[in-house]
């Protein structure tokens, strides 16, 4: 363990546990940020719980050279964080965030991540997948069709991530366009 608490798993402790574990000028640190500061402007804009924010900048954290284990990120990053004493609510919004469930079955780990990380109730994995699909691997704001776009130049056609993002593509165009709907009524 890196020392690291519960509490120091909040926004702040969370983007210095990020600048540990990834190199500085990173896609993936880059992504990690863009998506948590994306967070904190949903959450400020509909009132939802510092949790969202941590879980966004934490989201990929399996994607860490000492997370890895398994090939699924969300599955890696939530154990990894399990290790650190991270709560419950925060580890299942990692583990399931952004149709998590979809590469799973793909891996043959569909049991294994639900069976130790159930799926968080509630709205939060939403809205977390929401700021993942809406920010680029370099962090910057970008569209749903813009986030497809890259996804799929970055992975082959008859690549896992692939396919399972094209399965999981309806569902998160879904999420993200409802998201949209009710950050432009609140800012209406």
């Amino acid at each position: 363990m890196h020392g690291t608490t519960p509490r120091e798993l909040g926004p702040a402790g969370a983007q210095a546990l990020l600048t540990e574990l990834f190199e500085p000028g990173a896609d993936r640190l880059a992504h990690s940020i863009g998506v948590g500061r994306r967070a904190e402007h949903v959450a400020r804009v509909l009132g939802q719980p510092e949790l969202l924010v941590s879980a966004a900048y934490l989201h990929d954290i399996g994607y860490a050279a000492a997370a890895c284990d398994t090939g699924l990120h969300q599955l890696d990053g939530a154990r990894y964080l399990r290790t650190l004493g991270a709560s419950g609510e925060l580890t299942g919004l990692v583990a399931h965030h952004t149709a998590a469930t979809v590469e799973a079955a793909e891996r043959g780990l569909d049991v294994a991540l639900r069976r130790e990380f159930p799926t968080p109730p509630g709205e939060l994995l939403d809205l977390l997948t929401y700021c993942d699909m809406t920010t680029s691997a370099r962090g910057e704001a970008v569209t749903v069709d813009e986030r497809f776009e890259r996804i799929y130049d970055r992975y082959p056609p008859d690549h896992l991530v692939s396919r399972s993002m094209q399965h999981a593509e309806p569902g998160l165009r879904r999420i993200v366009s409802g998201i949209e709907r009710r950050l432009e009524r609140s800012l209406g």
